[in-house]
């Protein structure tokens, strides 16, 4: 559904559509089927290599993929927090903290063809899986001892265990940058958000939620307009969008200089199993999901790239903390409980 047909809705539900049980003028029942139609999760793709993404998910737990061997892509991007991270910086391979806030995997495999990334800087899950290990965050870039690529490929290469694991899934292809990458990115695309108690309350568990989660699923759709940028079963448009975080990181607008609306965007993450991986924003801004209401409130940094979907917005305290409750109702029960580890190697293969 196109976004001008989406606010229409919105529109009419802010109307006064009353809906029983809710405090606020909110939306009659088939006003919230029509929302919930949006946000009903397809099912999980088949995979095609099974082989690959067993030798992808080897790979994305051993630090031997790095140049120093002591980080792995699971050092940034941890199962139990929908592949993301607490901490507002990770730490790089170089021992240093990194620019930005690592992203989540969760539900990538859905993302298209891309761009990666929180500036759009990687065409696609294969480059950025290459350029992470080549020249960006395991590269040991910011030593006075960098380790080549060729090194790394070798470490792979002159194992064992890879080299049966490489052929069983690759056979014929050299052991190299581009055929790890492929495996890292295959496995990616596996990483599916846990059922939610959403989810159940979309297929009709009524009591799967609380009262107050529920009033937020309405307003995320009508009043606060969170809809427009956090659609579909994800929650994200996967696009990129200036909401006046930032001063200094021109975000999309790195590559896309002469594209005012790009200055200071950067790509909408996925609000799955959001509640997890405080703190928010790609500068980690945001200390709680509640600060994040209040920004969107607030507006950010006016100026010329800030993106027209920030509409002015004024909420009630009992508003915020609904929002809050429901995208607490997006926690997958495989993140919740850590089972997503089942599976994991507990260490690399030797």
């Amino acid at each position: 559904m196109q976004v001008s047909s989406r606010v229409i809705v919105a529109a009419g539900v802010l109307g006064g559509i009353l809906w029983a049980g809710f405090p606020t003028p909110l939306a009659a029942q088939d006003d919230i089927g029509r929302m919930k139609a949006e946000y009903r999760r397809p099912p999980a793709p088949a995979v095609e290599n099974q082989a690959l993404v067993n030798l992808g998910r080897d790979l994305f737990f051993d630090p031997r993929i790095s140049a120093s061997g002591k980080t792995a892509c699971a050092s940034c991007h941890f199962p139990e927090l929908g592949w993301a991270v607490t901490d507002a910086r990770s730490t790089n391979d170089s021992g240093k903290p990194t620019s930005r806030k690592s992203q989540p995997l969760i539900g990538l495999g859905y993302a298209g063809k891309g761009p990666f990334g929180w500036d759009g800087r990687n065409a696609s899950l294969e480059a950025q899986a290459k350029t992470s290990i080549a020249t960006g965050s395991m590269s040991m870039r910011e030593t006075d001892t960098p380790v080549k690529v060729e090194v790394i490929e070798e470490r792979v290469r002159s194992n064992p265990a890879y080299a049966a694991k490489f052929q069983a899934a690759l056979p014929g292809t050299p052991i190299n940058i581009d055929s790890i990458a492929v495996a890292l990115a295959t496995f990616e695309r596996t990483l599916e958000p846990g059922p939610a108690a959403f989810d159940r309350w979309l297929a009709g568990d009524e009591s799967a939620l609380s009262e107050s989660a529920k009033r937020g699923f309405v307003l995320f759709n009508t009043k606060a307009t969170c809809f427009v940028c956090h659609s579909g079963w994800r929650f994200t448009d996967d696009k990129f969008h200036d909401i006046g975080t930032s001063t200094t990181d021109r975000g999309r607008g790195r590559d896309l200089k002469d594209d005012e609306l790009m200055q200071f965007a950067f790509k909408t993450p996925t609000l799955r199993s959001v509640a997890l991986r405080p703190p928010y924003m790609h500068n980690a801004s945001s200390a709680t999901l509640y600060d994040t209401v209040k920004h969107y409130e607030k507006g950010g940094v006016d100026r010329p790239s800030r993106s027209p979907l920030m509409l002015p917005l004024q909420l009630t305290e009992q508003e915020r903390r609904d929002l809050v409750a429901f995208m607490e109702s997006l926690t997958g029960t495989a993140e919740l409980t850590g089972s997503v580890r089942q599976n994991v190697p507990a260490a690399p293969p030797r």
